[in-house]
């Protein structure tokens, strides 16, 4: 059994539990068998907290991941709160393989402190695999709970949770009211860091979890700023001749690549994140964008036309060597690599209709998560098992969402009724 207690007053501190179902990307990917029955309890104490209970919310985060299958525990009296005394007989019966219960305790009333006691329950195995202790602040409540989610994902899978970790946004009012969004990553605790009467597009997290470079039009021509998230300064990149456009973060976070229209095409450069060591990686008559970094740090991902229609390709910036990486369909674009550097992300125009797919770079394999017809900027989530992307809601408003890299679980993220484009998901952090 593990067992820690944690503090919030501070930070989140993340605890690493040793994984007995260790679930390998490549095994996950499209994979129907993967869902593992997990029950929830309601935990006993604070009814009330933020808006959702806190088993609520976790059982929300699960749900969405496509690896678990909560069941419905609204019928359940009097259910357990700790890991004592567990009737394991009823919990198989109701096909649990797993179940989490906890409480909710005032720790200190007067500085407004709560105390979450947790545990997960192996039911197969008939024992606590995990118990936790969480303090912190009411106003924590929704974080505490998502720490939950991370720690039995993690335990289960062998993979980071993402729960607890904040996506970004561009919101748009009317057609003339434009701002940049950081919210959780279920859309709660949305705030805007930049309003402008001007379009923002392609906002990119940088991978330390301190900046966000986006491109604005404010000087009536695309340029590329870097806003850091911690002191709210910003600072302008890249403002060359003709458009500045599609930053693209480094895995050290002190490079970006950067897409410039010197001349008549779009071409991919490099620059350092304070501006200096403008240098261009490939010359072709073909427009060459949309770069994406590759975790190994040599490797970048882009869209071209070198070959007629739109494919994704890579560029090695050590030995300047470019391949082509789509070979399924006729137009491929917007790539996005997973943390591990085995898969690649990108939209796909599927007999008209744009949807979001996915290609194992080991075997090759393209498996299509989405169902159009016109889904945009998909990214993945920082541990490579969601991807956030936006669609048409029926048709009409543009709207964000998650979907499971297995294809199972497709689920809108509300952050209310304006047109909503351009998600990036900010890193995992402690």
């Amino acid at each position: 059994m593990i067992y820690r207690m944690h503090s919030l007053f501070v930070g989140i501190l993340l605890l690493f539990s040793t994984s007995i179902y260790s679930l390998e990307v490549i095994e996950i990917l499209g994979g129907k068998a993967s869902e593992i029955p997990i029950a929830i309890l309601p935990f006993e104490g604070f009814k009330n907290i933020g808006g959702q209970k806190a088993h609520q919310i976790i059982s929300s985060d699960l749900n969405r991941s496509g690896l678990f299958r909560p069941l419905n525990t609204s019928g359940i009296s009097n259910p357990p709160s700790s890991d004592i005394n567990i009737n394991y007989t009823k919990w198989s019966a109701m096909d649990a393989q797993f179940i989490v219960v906890g409480k909710v305790e005032s720790e200190n009333p007067i500085l407004g402190n709560i105390k979450i006691t947790w545990s997960l329950i192996d039911v197969f195995k008939e024992k606590t695999v995990i118990s936790m202790r969480y303090i912190g602040k009411k106003s924590q409540y929704r974080a505490i709970a998502h720490k939950v989610s991370d720690n039995v994902y993690e335990y289960l899978t062998g993979s980071k949770g993402v729960f607890h970790t904040k996506i970004a946004y561009v919101k748009k009012v009317n057609n003339k009211k434009y701002s940049l969004n950081v919210a959780d990553f279920d859309g709660y605790n949305s705030r805007p860091i930049l309003d402008t009467t001007q379009p923002i597009i392609s906002p990119r997290w940088s991978p330390d979890g301190e900046k966000i470079a986006y491109v604005s039009f404010e000087k009536k021509k695309p340029v590329i700023y870097i806003q850091n998230l911690r002191t709210g300064k910003r600072t302008l990149l890249a403002n060359f001749k003709g458009n500045n456009s599609a930053p693209a973060w480094s895995p050290d976070s002190k490079k970006l690549a950067i897409v410039l229209t010197y001349n008549k095409n779009s071409q991919i450069y490099m620059i350092n994140a304070d501006g200096s060591g403008i240098k261009q990686l490939m010359r072709s008559n073909a427009i060459n964008t949309e770069p994406s970094w590759s975790p190994n740090g040599e490797d970048i991902y882009f869209s071209s036309n070198r070959g007629g229609s739109p494919q994704i390709y890579k560029i090695n910036i050590l030995n300047d060597e470019i391949s082509r990486v789509t070979f399924e369909g006729k137009y491929n674009l917007s790539p996005s690599i997973s943390y591990d550097g085995k898969l690649l992300l990108f939209l796909t125009n599927d007999q008209g209709k744009f949807k979001v797919a996915i290609q194992n770079l080991i075997s090759n394999q393209v498996l299509k998560i989405s169902e159009g017809p016109a889904d945009e900027s998909p990214i993945f989530a920082p541990n490579g098992h969601l991807v956030l992307f936006t669609y048409k809601d029926y048709g009409k408003t543009t709207k964000i969402g998650t979907v499971s890299i297995n294809g199972l679980k497709r689920l809108p993220i509300n952050v209310g009724n304006a047109i909503i484009q351009e998600p990036t998901w900010g890193p995992i952090t402690n």
